[in-house]
């Protein structure tokens, strides 16, 4: 009788015995098998192969067919919410671009009527097995029976986890979900999703505007309610420790019992929010060997936890929830939405700057896509607005397909018809001159600015609106080459940063909102350059505030460089 789980080992000049299936498949309850053995001594490197090639075969069938705890293999589950702009698909993509061996599948759900968000993850390359679209909306009723069969599609005909597939789902819903209801779904121990195992519920808070809005929302309390970890998100726009400290203690009055991170860019180790485990690259994996790191692979894989549960909080106020508190809000607290799609013609830079820090836009609860600009046309530009009005604006990778507009509007008593009106009047149109909009009184003052340098670069659409201009290394007495070569100092970073700073910057005493674009040049020595662009008009043309913002940007990438040659 030939043992299940004993792997077969070749001696030096002794026969291997091969262990084969028959054709026609295999029966699990009554399994059949021939035994093959090998006594070509002479083809010792064959007989290794055979070998090989049958401790596959044997490997599968003992963790697919022999696997003693085979009903209790379920798929692991993560669900990420938050409040409208709190940072749940940076999340998502952070999860799916640092993923390393998981294969991972998501599960996307937007408020608004184009899936934005989905659009978003799907541009990340090879980041997810499978990307799932659920209803729009907030998660009740049809929509969770999207929930169900999205994970039924992910088991084997409702049966074992197809873990040689995907071995963890990640489930993002929208800005206005109670969680609950998605709580109450996974964890069901009938129906589609019985084999389903829920690891986490991970709450995302924008820390700013939790900070200044002291009574949140209906939504935002049931997803922090719901937590079992709280990212609290975007403490860089906090001023100090004092702030943090203040917010977390609010975020522990509604949950006492979750794990509270504090990040950036939604940026944390995988493991604290799916129940996984890093290999211990000096201890190996479990079998003496140590796992490499090398040039060419550097990612550490992750063990997915067999049992789960070690993220779970037993003190969290979710146990006590009760089936009524699923539907604290109605259906979605007055919210509206509004969703544009213009795949014609490009957009103007200036209009829309002029559009996105316009009041009507300032005031709505979130805004999101990716747009298609003239003079930047070559990049997917991603746009998005969340918390205080503040702005951000990435480049997404190149077109790989027609390009075009779409942009997504959320808020309560939102105008429509101004919005897809405004929003349709960005476009370039033909018999359009814009080259009067420019401000050559800027202009001059921008070159003669100690903070920034012109970039005398033609675009191939020859946009005479758009002036590209880089933040200097001048105020320091050093040539930008030098900073690069003899600090290494990323001077693209810093252009980064800058933008990054002027578009989250809050509206000023006088309602006056900045914005600041930027896109990717090569220089002549074929270096790649991020710009910024200056598309003319008001209100970009603040160059008070580009300075101010220039100066702390170059003093924190400045802070280690003790000499410099201002002659200061």
């Amino acid at each position: 009788q030939l043992s299940k789980t004993t792997p077969i080992r070749r001696t030096a000049g002794q026969p291997v015995v091969s262990v084969r299936r028959p054709k026609g498949g295999i029966d699990a309850a009554l399994t059949s098998y021939y035994v093959v053995i090998m006594t070509d001594r002479g083809d010792a490197a064959a007989a290794d192969v055979e070998a090989s090639r049958v401790n596959i075969f044997l490997h599968a069938e003992n963790t697919r067919i022999f696997q003693t705890d085979q009903l209790d293999r379920r798929l692991p589950v993560t669900v990420v919410t938050g409040h409208l702009g709190s940072g749940k698909t940076t999340l998502l993509r952070h999860i799916l671009t640092n993923r390393s061996n998981l294969r991972i599948a998501a599960a996307i759900n937007d408020f608004a009527e184009l899936n934005i968000d989905r659009n978003l993850v799907k541009h990340v390359n090879n980041g997810a097995e499978r990307i799932m679209e659920l209803s729009n909306g907030c998660v009740c009723c049809h929509l969770l029976d999207d929930l169900k069969d999205a994970v039924f599609k992910l088991l084997e005909a409702g049966g074992d986890v197809d873990t040689d597939t995907v071995n963890y789902l990640v489930v993002e819903t929208s800005g206005v979900t109670d969680p609950m209801s998605v709580v109450r779904t996974l964890d069901a121990k009938f129906g589609k999703t019985y084999r389903a195992r829920l690891d986490a519920v991970v709450t995302v808070v924008d820390s700013d505007q939790f900070l200044h809005s002291p009574l949140p929302s209906a939504e935002a309390v049931a997803q922090l309610t719901a937590a079992d970890v709280v990212l609290m998100n975007k403490v860089d726009l906090l001023n100090d420790d004092a702030q943090c400290d203040l917010v977390e203690g609010r975020i522990r009055a509604y949950n006492s019992s979750a794990e509270v991170y504090r990040t950036v860019r939604s940026t944390i180790p995988l493991h604290k929010i799916l129940d996984v485990s890093p290999a211990d690259t000096n201890k190996g994996n479990g079998d003496g060997a140590i796992i490499p790191i090398t040039h060419e692979q550097t990612s550490i894989p992750f063990y997915v936890s067999s049992t789960g549960g070690s993220l779970r909080r037993e003190g969290s106020s979710l146990i006590n929830r009760t089936a009524n508190d699923s539907h604290l809000r109605g259906k979605s607290k007055g919210y509206n939405s509004l969703s544009v799609k213009l795949d014609k013609l490009p957009l103007s830079l200036l209009k829309l700057q002029q559009f996105v820090t316009s009041p009507q836009v300032q005031k709505l609860a979130r805004m999101k896509g990716v747009l298609w600009i003239r003079g930047i046309s070559e990049y997917r530009c991603v746009l998005h607005l969340s918390g205080r009005g503040r702005l951000g604006f990435e480049l997404d990778g190149r077109w790989s397909g027609p390009p075009s507009s779409e942009l997504a509007f959320i808020g309560s008593d939102i105008d429509t018809a101004y919005l897809e009106q405004a929003f349709s009047d960005c476009c370039v149109f033909d018999d359009e001159d814009q080259s009067t909009t420019r401000d050559d009184q800027f202009i001059h003052s921008l070159s003669q600015s100690q903070s920034f340098d012109i970039i005398n670069h033609e675009s191939k659409e020859s946009d005479d609106c758009i002036t590209y201009f880089r933040i200097g290394s001048k105020p320091y007495g050093y040539t930008e080459d030098q900073i690069e070569r003899d600090f290494r100092i990323d001077t693209n970073a810093m252009n980064l940063d800058l933008a990054d700073a002027v578009n989250a910057s809050v509206a000023n005493e006088e309602g006056r909102k900045a914005f600041l674009a930027h896109t990717e040049i090569h220089d002549e020595t074929g270096r790649r350059r991020v710009v910024l662009c200056y598309a003319g008009g008001e209100p970009a043309n603040n160059l008070e505030l580009l300075s101010e913002e220039a100066r702390n940007v170059l003093a924190t990438h400045f802070r280690n460089v003790s000499d410099c040659r201002c002659g200061k």
